[in-house]
């Protein structure tokens, strides 16, 4: 299977080369909107292979950076609710749901830039949502329920009534890219008010490797028995902990059938006849990609 990360070194170099000092940056964050420069992404096109493959994707009209577009350290914002420095030194501060944005900015859904910009421009961002999602909810102890403190030598919580110690939460989830023969399985979500179809995904439970993950969540949602062939990459996903891990896998045996609970219908589709696919950005969006890649690869070789 083709890399889904082919394009991602030539984007991050450059970012690098573009963007200010980790130590320099504030990232602020309204639940799940982040604050950025107002417009700074107006016309500016979904990552899609040729926008990343282009001579300046990082550039927003008018000649912005939309590498510095997330850091919000010149905003002239309130003391946050919470704040906290995360490795590398950038500052997550989270802001109650009544801050106003400030002239020449504007919050906007943290999903919605991770659709916009290629993924070395969200990343760190993304980094600084999680660490301020495991503050807004670890503000009590799990085992007492006093207010908790945090620990002066590292990032954790230190209750001062009973001394349990906590770190941030990290939550892992495959996705599998099935395939049988030149088809990939796409399926719905119950739940999804998107209409947009993806490759099946699930939480890895405690005790469990990932390859099993898979095979177990496919046959609970779908009822067929399948066999993991690789593994394809991970992302994290601020929403509000997780680490998404991808793989694919071969069909075995079974008919599809989908459980009705989480998901609504499931089908084999192809590059040129599949239903509408989720955001682009997301890793689940990357793997369809380059599975439907091969397919075609593979048919211009037969």
């Amino acid at each position: 299977m083709s890399e889904p990360n082919d394009t991602m070194d030539t984007v991050a170099s450059a970012i690098a080369e573009a963007s200010p000092s980790e130590t320099t940056r504030r990232f602020a964050f309204r639940g799940t909107e982040a604050l950025v420069r107002a417009s700074a992404f107006d016309g500016y096109p979904a990552p899609d292979r040729g926008t990343m493959a282009g001579a300046s994707p990082w550039e927003a009209p008018g000649d912005e950076l939309l590498a510095v577009a997330l850091d919000s350290s010149a905003a002239p914002l309130p003391e946050p609710g919470d704040s906290l420095t995360v490795p590398g030194g950038a500052l997550a501060a989270s802001y109650p749901a009544e801050t106003d944005a400030p002239d020449g900015w504007e919050w906007k859904p943290f999903r919605s830039l991770i659709n916009a910009l290629p993924e070395p421009l969200w990343l760190p961002a993304a980094r600084a949502m999680a660490y301020a999602n495991w503050r807004a909810s670890s503000r009590f102890c799990g085992r007492c329920g006093s207010p908790n403190g945090d620990k002066p030598d590292e990032i954790a919580r230190l209750c001062p009534v009973c001394g349990a110690l906590s770190f941030p939460r990290l939550s892992p989830a495959v996705l599998a890219a099935v395939h049988k023969d030149d088809r990939l399985l796409l399926a719905r979500n119950a739940l999804n008010r998107t209409g947009a179809w993806s490759i099946l995904a699930g939480f890895v439970e405690p005790g469990e490797s990932f390859e099993s993950c898979v095979g177990r969540e496919v046959m609970e949602e779908v009822g067929i028995v399948v066999r993991t062939t690789g593994y394809r990459g991970s992302q994290p996903w601020p929403f509000p902990d997780q680490l998404m891990v991808g793989f694919t896998a071969e069909w075995v045996s079974g008919e599809l059938a989908p459980d009705g609970v989480e998901i609504a219908e499931a089908g084999w589709f192809g590059p040129d006849d599949h239903p509408p696919l989720p955001m682009r950005g997301s890793l689940s969006r990357r793997l369809i990609e380059a599975a439907f890649e091969d397919i075609r690869s593979a048919g211009t070789r037969r």
